[in-house]
């Protein structure tokens, strides 16, 4: 079995998140290639979140459900546009009323193409306002973490534009959101992953497969389960004392530099 097959990674039935309600946008699925948004998703039900599948898509949010019950956790479709904030409001009051609570959110929707302002306004308001809505509900529990999903061409030059300028937003607004809720104990941290082998990143096949094991220091392929794992740390109980941080979860591929990596990328 692959690191990308899901039956490994839910196998059994985990206690991390047991009770709480967690909603994740973006989680959409279609076909077996999951993208981090399904696998955080699958991951936290495994868990024992109540967990809700946002998606601008119903088929695709339907899909990660029908995985996620196959896998005996509990999933609530959800479909929303994030970049409309009277829906936004209204979806993560629909899951909170029948989850019985919120307690995590993932803000991991994003697009890399389009035009500047729509790019920023899924990528970055987006992010804002499925935050803001969450908030009444977040004030209420005891262990409340927002997790915000960027990527590394926000940390580095890669050419991307306005994904690249909107997903640096999103980790400001990570160490923002950490010092306005602190108060409030709410948790808020930011992911940051590298080069993965999932739909968004597996572009160019065996070639872009080698390209992207080359690239980090481990030298080994990344997948979307791999940034779900570091999503169940920021969700859970063992990452109580840490908030305001943005982890890369790249295999090191943003600790070295360029001419640093020429010997290993063209070995």
């Amino acid at each position: 079995m692959t690191s990308t097959a899901p039956g490994g990674h839910l196998a059994g039935r985990g206690t991390r998140l047991a009770g709480l309600g967690a909603l994740v946008s973006g989680a959409g699925s279609a076909g077996d290639l999951l993208g981090t948004g399904a696998a955080t998703a699958a991951l936290f039900a495994a868990q024992g979140a109540v967990t809700g599948v946002l998606d601008v898509s119903p088929e695709r949010a339907a899909a990660t459900c029908d995985l996620i019950e196959r896998h005996g956790g509990t999933a609530i479709a959800l479909t929303a546009d994030i970049t409309d904030a009277d829906a936004v409001r209204t979806v993560v009051a629909e899951f909170a009323a029948e989850a019985g609570r919120l307690d995590v959110v993932v803000n991991n929707t994003g697009i890399s193409a389009g035009e500047w302002d729509q790019v920023f306004a899924v990528n970055a308001k987006g992010t804002m306002l499925v935050s803001e809505a969450a908030y009444p509900h977040l004030v209420r529990s005891p262990a409340a973490s927002v997790i915000n999903v960027s990527t590394i061409a926000a940390l580095r030059g890669f050419g991307s534009g306005a994904y690249a300028a909107s997903k640096g937003a999103v980790v400001s607004m990570t160490t923002d959101y950490a010092y306005r809720w602190g108060p409030d104990g709410i948790r808020v941290n930011c992911l940051v992953p590298g080069h993965l082998n999932t739909p968004i990143g597996n572009q160019g096949g065996a070639g872009a497969k080698e390209a992207r094991r080359k690239a980090n220091l481990l030298g080994t392929d990344g997948d979307a389960w791999d940034l779900a794992w570091a999503a169940l740390f920021l969700a859970g109980p063992e990452s109580r004392f840490v908030t305001g941080v943005t982890l890369p979860v790249d295999a090191g591929t943003t600790m070295a530099t360029g001419l640093a990596m020429v010997g290993r990328m063209t070995s």
